[in-house]
């Protein structure tokens, strides 16, 4: 018995350290390739910014201030017209590494300039779409919500506002379209997004 009990351990043992070193080996080769990855990355010539590159936003479609009278005009109208003409790219789901790759090395201040834009304009957008909502003004909201999804925005607030509102509509080609849309994205809220859409 004694025997049988050494002789376990001695294979669990011998299991053990194989997959131990077996991890340690993927654990290596992964950050070498990673490493070669960047290197490669780094190496990338300055690429010429194309205009398909940028985020297209209809702003002209935009409320004006006066149409809100009565109504306070909301703090996100200003910050979204002082972004009309600005620079926008949308770098959701994709890595430092890719968008050097893509765009070389070179461009990664700039593009992180263009990206805090369009961050800061999917903030600001969804939060209008949600006062204009709020406020009975729900056609506007949809237009502007729609043409934000457009944009290829990951934001799980401005899916679930369009969501509400197709829902209210019984929009279900809307609600289809909505799914098209969220299929196509490479970002963590992707899946969130597909299960408010179910």
């Amino acid at each position: 018995m004694n025997l049988l009990i050494f002789a376990s351990f001695t294979v669990f043992g011998f299991w053990l350290t194989f997959q131990l070193r077996k991890s340690r080996n993927l654990n290596e080769k992964a950050e070498s390739d990673f490493w070669e990855n960047e290197s490669l990355a780094n190496s990338v010539r300055k690429k010429q910014l194309e205009e398909s590159d940028f985020v297209v936003f209809p702003f002209d479609k935009l409320p004006t201030e006066e149409s809100f009278s009565p109504d306070p005009v909301p703090e996100s109208l200003p910050i979204l017209l002082s972004l009309s003409d600005k620079k926008m790219i949308n770098l959701n789901g994709i890595s430092n590494t890719e968008v050097k790759k893509r765009f070389g090395a070179a461009n990664i201040t700039i593009l992180t300039e263009y990206d805090g834009n369009y961050e800061l304009f999917v903030k600001n957008i969804y939060l209008l779409c949600q006062y204009l909502y709020d406020i009975g003004r729900k056609e506007e909201a949809l237009m502007l919500s729609e043409e934000t999804i457009l944009t290829g925005t990951d934001s799980l607030s401005h899916y679930k506002l369009i969501i509400q509102i197709y829902q209210e509509q019984g929009n279900t080609a809307g609600i289809s379209w909505l799914r098209e849309k969220a299929e196509s994205l490479h970002s963590i809220t992707k899946g969130a997004i597909l299960r408010a859409l179910s």
